[in-house]
């Protein structure tokens, strides 16, 4: 009696999992399936043996075959967005595990959420803006931008986390700014160039007129940051620029 529970029980749960394959997937094979667990159920009750062990391995399978199915059927952009989130993840890990042995480091969940956050946008950049990667300058372009774009992100999250000063927040219109500007241009190099020239105007005028409050040697070292940045993003302008005269001629 207890076996034909459990097995009426595996049997509404595996049911209840096929309905997350596609759905030409499940109208073709679903009911074979269906018919299959059940079967094989039947004769490990007529055997005397447990269904736990295999209704995890069936279970287990077909969970693999839903990701596989589901992946195979996917479009280009939803398959890049989830190699670009598997990659984050991963390389979330790094400073997750380092906070674990690192003294002082005590960043709230959401400096983790933000860093995330920051892995993914700047793959997912890369990864939309690399299919139009022609000249090299422009290839060139887009690296040193979102090297420039990640460093300015990540090292205001660090100051964030660390100092719990909302005044650094600041910082992100930059990099929204470089958001808005890439899409206002259609990522043409011409405007992404001028995008590239505004976000380095800003960041140095924001690094002129924000007080810092940090002791002289941080306050060089913020200096010294700032200008590379700026720099940066001055370079990446100028790598667009000369993309858009390859262009015209």
């Amino acid at each position: 009696m207890a076996a034909n529970v459990a097995g009426r029980r595996y049997r509404t749960w595996y049911a209840m999992l096929l309905r997350l394959y596609p759905r030409p997937f499940r109208e073709r094979f679903g009911e074979g399936m269906a018919q299959t667990f059940h079967d094989l159920c039947r004769e490990h009750s007529g055997a005397g043996r447990g269904l736990f062990g295999l209704a995890l391995w069936i279970f287990f399978e077909t969970s693999v075959g839903i990701v596989r199915e589901n992946m195979m059927r996917m479009n280009q952009l939803g398959k890049t967005m989830v190699r670009v989130a598997l990659v984050a993840l991963g390389l979330l890990m790094v400073p997750l595990v380092a906070s674990r042995f690192v003294e002082d480091w005590n960043w709230p969940v959401g400096a983790f959420v933000r860093v995330y956050l920051l892995f993914f946008g700047t793959g997912m950049v890369f990864a939309l803006v690399a299919r139009r990667m022609g000249a090299w300058s422009y290839k060139a372009g887009v690296g040193v931008a979102l090297a420039a774009g990640f460093g300015l992100g990540w090292s205001n999250m660090v100051h964030v986390a660390d100092s719990e000063n909302p005044a650094n927040l600041v910082y992100y219109i930059v990099l929204a700014m470089g958001g808005v500007g890439a899409w206002l241009a259609r990522l043409e190099a011409r405007g992404l160039a001028r995008t590239l020239f505004a976000m380095a105007a800003t960041l140095a005028l924001i690094a002129v007129m924000l007080p810092s409050g940090a002791p002289p040697y941080l306050a060089r070292n913020m200096a010294i940051g700032h200008g590379v940045l700026v720099a940066l993003f001055t370079a990446s302008g100028l790598m667009f620029r000369h993309a858009s005269l390859a262009e015209v001629k």
